[in-house]
């Protein structure tokens, strides 16, 4: 179950007029409520969790609602699930707002809302969209073998998408001198085969680490 934020946003502020939820807690909800719309998800209900990499289960804080997956996370618990440092997090929500101010400016995949508590204080609570998540894991000590997963995924995304049409390829020779050929990523991906099923694609991210070493998909 998800909930639109204007609906969650008049409850919290119906219940609170009544009396029926402290004023911190109403103001929280309205922090999260924010944040939804700003990127313009659900709000999850209660009990939600999305499978992530093969690592385990991560809350998500919204949904999307094309399909009603969790896409945003909380950043902690990301970090707890995929063994990714503070420090890494740090770098690339920094090089994230960097990028996405540039021209064109895009919204950033990364953003937090405020959690109020009853002594009349506050803080900030970081979260991510799914992406930011992924980079996070592939930083972790696991981040090998996810990314090993994950490109049945890429090769995927990087036709449908139309991004590899962009690059130019580069192929090295014997001697070490790279050479352009006039294929584009596109083509180099191509030619590694037909390009996997979305079924297979997700099954490969489901397995986790372990899953990575079954490179035949027999085991």
């Amino acid at each position: 179950m998800s909930v639109d934020p204007k609906t969650m946003r008049a409850t919290a502020r119906r219940d609170r007029a009544a009396g029926k939820v402290a004023r911190y807690k109403a103001r929280t909800v309205l922090s999260v409520c924010d944040l939804a719309e700003r990127h313009n998800r659900l709000v999850p209900g209660a009990g939600r969790a999305t499978m992530f990499m093969g690592l385990g289960e991560l809350r998500p804080v919204l949904i999307d609602p094309t399909d009603g997956d969790g896409d945003w996370f909380f950043v902690h618990e990301v970090l707890e699930l995929t063994g990714a440092t503070p420090e890494q997090w740090h770098q690339l929500r920094d090089e994230e707002i960097a990028e996405a101010a540039e021209e064109p400016p895009v919204p950033p995949r990364v953003d937090e809302y405020t959690q109020y508590r009853a002594d009349g204080g506050s803080h900030q609570v970081p979260v991510c969209n799914w992406q930011m998540a992924l980079m996070l894991a592939l930083e972790g000590p696991w981040g090998k073998e996810l990314m090993t997963n994950a490109m049945p995924a890429l090769r995927r995304a990087m036709v449908e998408t139309g991004l590899g049409d962009q690059f130019d390829a580069v192929r090295v020779d014997e001697n070490g001198v790279a050479h352009y050929t006039g294929e584009t990523l596109t083509d180099v991906v191509m030619a590694d085969g037909p390009l996997p099923s979305a079924e297979v694609a997700r099954e490969h991210i489901r397995r986790g680490p372990l899953g990575a070493l079954d490179l035949d998909g027999t085991g």
